[in-house]
């Protein structure tokens, strides 16, 4: 018996369309369960998830953005850059008036020790995202080198702790460069604002992806 190719191609794209449906995982909450999809979204974000929501309001909108933080039964969103907050049906503070919520997530968590790394900012940060990603995370204590200004600092640190989950401790700055503490701030973040500087640091990585893609040594798998 002849099996055509046009099939063969067929059952192999069938086949990885379900090997990423393993790797994709959607929770559906009614809007009056904001409290049980908050406790859930942010239970991943705090594990190292990059977390999609996707609102379908009572006024009939679908809106998606990325989730940013968590305050009781209110969700807070950033959509192409903008933040929102994300309430129940009968919302009056928040932003957005929930009929319907989605939590979407992917793959693992791959925690990593980053082993004391020297060097210009973008060669050193950029060793540690990987081909594959839903999002790359680092924490730990970052020692730069040179006239770094309080406003470069505080761009940093905007960044960090309003536009993502994360935040940047500011533990010294003077005229010869500055020691910071970063948590869980996204890799892209320190190359952009760190990149032209030397720096030294050591810490912890956290990779949302579908499989450990880095060379480092390997702490922990958070699955969902």
């Amino acid at each position: 018996m002849k099996i055509r190719t046009g099939h063969i191609v067929a059952v192999i794209i069938i086949l990885a369309i379900i090997g990423l449906g393993l790797n994709s995982y959607v929770s559906h909450y009614q809007g009056g369960e904001i409290y049980e999809a908050a406790n859930h979204a942010y239970g991943l974000l705090v594990r190292g998830f990059n977390v999609t929501i996707i609102v379908e309001t009572v006024h009939g909108e679908t809106i998606k953005g990325t989730l940013l933080s968590v305050r009781g039964s209110t969700l807070s969103i950033v959509v192409n850059g903008t933040t929102y907050t994300v309430g129940g049906p009968e919302a009056t503070r928040e932003d957005i008036k929930a009929k319907l919520i989605r939590v979407i997530y992917h793959g693992k968590v791959y925690l990593y020790e980053v082993n004391p790394m020297e060097g210009r900012g973008s060669q050193v940060f950029s060793k540690l995202l990987p081909n594959q990603y839903y999002s790359v995370r680092y924490s730990g204590k970052i020692y730069i080198e040179g006239g770094i200004t309080p406003i470069e600092i505080g761009k940093l640190k905007y960044q960090a702790d309003y536009k993502t989950y994360g935040s940047i401790t500011i533990d010294h700055l003077g005229p010869n460069g500055a020691i910071i503490t970063a948590n869980m701030v996204p890799v892209q973040y320190l190359i952009e604002y760190l990149g032209n500087y030397t720096v030294y640091t050591y810490g912890l990585l956290y990779v949302n992806s579908n499989e450990r893609n880095l060379p480092l040594k390997l702490l922990e798998v958070r699955s969902p």
